[in-house]
């Protein structure tokens, strides 16, 4: 059966006049005071959702546990405040992320460092905080790790990053990570690239190998594919405790889905892109929760490792803590009907400034003014930029829809913010709403912020005679 989506299922509720509200207050009226497009945090239930995976992990691994949120999903510094108080530590990938870990009050030693191009700068940047774990993607950086621990006379504990060369069933290229053909990440266990790395750790003293790491995909929605992924791995286990190492952490990365939304399927984007036909709906109905990937994810690891040998198991969520707990606000402020075609709702935000991840994966889009108004036209969504492709969505079935109306385009705190652009607009203002009332978390962009960066009138630097 298909999942029709109600704002209930983001904690929602709509008023006796139809109207979306988040803790109390009508979105519209948000979006009138705040101005549109604007990103709106649900305070409360973020934090409920952070501190339920953290949970889910502690409650169900007989071993040690830590769990790292993925910095890169979404990295508004009051976000990130937020899921620190829900227990969770970090995991970066560059020099940016590990300054806002820093600053958000993590110490060194709950910071997790991920990323296929860690510069030299980099790697000393996270020796001299002593980050717990840098985890190594290439041979070539655990040479230059090598070298730099030796000059700075520092010790590093890492992970190796391997590519287990596995896709979950219909995951789209764009999203699979642990694919040999398809993604760079990774040391390359058919290659060799593993059993290279034992030898090259043998002549280094200052670098300690601690375990693995592994991840591969976004947006999983089964279970049963993080089982799978550890069992392509099962014989370099074997072959690691046969070269006298031992694993002491298994880190199993992050991808677990938000429950309301989704990855499109390769199948489903070509025909999107081809075709126009946008998936109706979500999908099949789901009562999958956090418990379940996390069961499934404990069972396999016990089943490779003796009880009293258990590793320390880390886990890297992002998209399913912030993604359903954050949504955008735009105004439609035209709207073109063309005799024979589809009606254009023109909003302020669309796939060039704000909503770049409508472009591959399925969003439940509600009419705020009255949510229960019947869907009778298929429409599209677009932005304001003067580019063809600034879309939200194409054919996608919703209410009537006239001029001021605000739409609510759910599932935005998973890389919305991340990769939004100032294409011709400011970059919108972020309000987060709590029990105790909303503020403003990030201001809209003005003209000044977008310019000083650039400069005029510098002296020109001429060749030396």
């Amino acid at each position: 059966m298909k999942k029709i989506l109600q704002p209930e299922d983001w904690g929602l509720r709509v008023s006796q006049d139809g109207e979306l509200m988040v803790g109390g207050y009508s979105a519209v009226a948000l979006a009138r005071e705040y101005g549109t497009p604007l990103h709106v945090v649900n305070e409360a239930r973020l934090r409920e959702t952070a501190e339920d995976f953290r949970q889910s992990v502690e409650t169900l691994y007989p071993g040690k546990t830590s769990v790292h949120y993925a910095y890169k999903c979404n990295s508004v510094p009051a976000v990130l405040q937020v899921i620190r108080s829900a227990g969770l530590k970090a995991e970066v990938m560059s020099s940016f992320e590990l300054n806002l870990a820093l600053h958000a009050g993590h110490k060194g030693e709950e910071i997790v460092v991920n990323g296929p191009c860690k510069t030299d700068d980099f790697l000393r940047e996270c020796l001299e905080n002593q980050v717990r774990l840098i985890v190594v993607d290439s041979l070539d950086e655990l040479a230059a790790l090598n070298k730099i621990c030796l000059a700075e006379d520092k010790d590093a504990d890492i992970l190796f990053r391997v590519n287990p060369d596995y896709t979950p069933r219909g995951m789209n290229q764009g999203a699979a990570t642990g694919s040999r053909k398809g993604c760079a990440f990774g040391l390359d266990l058919k290659g060799g690239e593993v059993t290279a790395g034992f030898d090259l750790l043998e002549e280094m003293k200052r670098v300690h190998f601690l375990g693995f790491h592994f991840h591969i995909g976004t947006g999983i929605r089964d279970p049963k594919d993080y089982s799978r992924a550890l069992r392509c791995l099962g014989p370099l286990l074997d072959s690691t405790r046969s070269a006298g190492l031992t694993i002491t952490i298994m880190d199993v990365g992050g991808g677990f889905a938000s429950m309301t939304t989704r990855e499109l399927t390769s199948r489903e984007l070509l025909v999107y892109q081809g075709i126009e036909r946008l998936p109706s709906s979500l999908g099949k109905a789901t009562d999958i929760t956090f418990k379940d990937f996390t069961r499934e994810v404990s069972n396999t690891i016990s089943r490779y490792f003796p009880e009293n040998g258990l590793p320390e198991l880390l886990y890297e969520p992002g998209r399913g803590i912030v993604s359903p707990n954050q949504f955008l606000l735009l105004t439609v402020h035209r709207v073109k009907d063309r005799p024979g075609l589809r009606k254009w709702l023109i909003t302020d935000g669309g796939l060039g400034t704000v909503t770049l991840p409508t472009f591959y994966e399925y969003h439940e889009v509600f009419l705020c003014n009255d949510v229960r108004r019947p869907r009778t036209e298929k429409v599209n969504i677009v932005g304001p930029v003067c580019f063809a492709s600034d879309v939200v969505y194409r054919n996608k079935l919703m209410p009537q829809v006239r001029p001021d109306d605000v739409l609510a385009i759910m599932d935005s705190g998973a890389y919305f913010t991340a990769l939004e652009s100032s294409f011709g607009f400011a970059r919108p203002a972020i309000v987060s709403v709590s029990d105790q009332g909303h503020r403003l978390i990030r201001r809209a962009e003005v003209f000044e912020d977008m310019v000083c960066r650039d400069l005029l009138n510098q002296s020109v630097k001429t060749k030396e005679v």
